[in-house]
């Protein structure tokens, strides 16, 4: 997998909390790393399916890939800085950027069915570190436990515990968190997941990985 990422700003974070008491703009060059990667495709069916705004599926989203990168950290026992976490489309677009209006207008029935957001949690370092296929291999523990972390929590509307920082989420995040949460782990739901090696070694390449579980 190939990551590509610049720094355009930057926050003061309390320590601790993790709460956001401002920001400011920067200007550097962009970044490039190949790495592995394990992500979780969330079919467009399922995302249609949620009875939220475009802006809260929106917050939903990214909040759900908040607490995956929490609950990783756990299970891989890892520093949280040996992961990194990005949502994209997938193939066949998958170096776009998400487009989130597409929700809000008609739809053909070709791109009704290559619009899918991937959430991807990647190594954080060149070449990888290992991380990729054990989360592979664990996803269904993944997902419960995230869920179980969410749920658990006693905040209203998110905290750095479980969705991120109710300062940057919007309203519902930890509901539609939960239900799209809900959905993956019920039968009849589509649930997608790949480890793909992103360089080869030894002259070799290894083949993508790939679970689908049906009803």
């Amino acid at each position: 997998m190939l990551v590509r990422s610049q720094v355009v700003g930057f926050k003061k974070i309390k320590f601790f909390t993790n709460e956001n008491v401002g920001s400011g703009k920067l200007e550097l060059p962009e970044n490039e790393m190949h790495t592995t990667a394990f992500w979780v495709t969330l079919g467009h069916e399922l995302l249609a399916q949620l009875p939220f705004t475009l802006s809260e599926r929106q917050s939903g989203i990214f909040g759900l890939l908040f607490a995956f990168g929490s609950m990783a950290t756990l299970l891989l026992m890892c520093d949280r800085r040996d992961l990194g976490t990005a949502a994209g489309e997938r193939p066949p677009s998958a170096a776009s950027e998400i487009d989130w209006e597409e929700f809000a207008e008609p739809r053909t029935s070709e791109t009704a069915a290559f619009f899918e957001p991937n959430l991807y949690l990647y190594d954080a370092y060149p070449g990888g570190i290992g991380f990729s296929e054990p989360l592979y291999h664990i996803y269904d523990t993944l997902l419960a436990r995230t869920r179980e972390l969410i749920a658990a929590c006693s905040c209203e509307n998110g905290c750095p515990s479980c969705v991120g920082p109710e300062r940057d989420q919007r309203e519902r995040s930890k509901e539609v968190a939960l239900a799209i949460l809900e959905r993956l782990l019920t039968k009849g739901s589509l649930v997608a997941a790949n480890a793909e090696k992103g360089s080869e070694r030894a002259g070799r390449r290894r083949p993508r990985s790939r679970a689908v579980v049906h009803a």
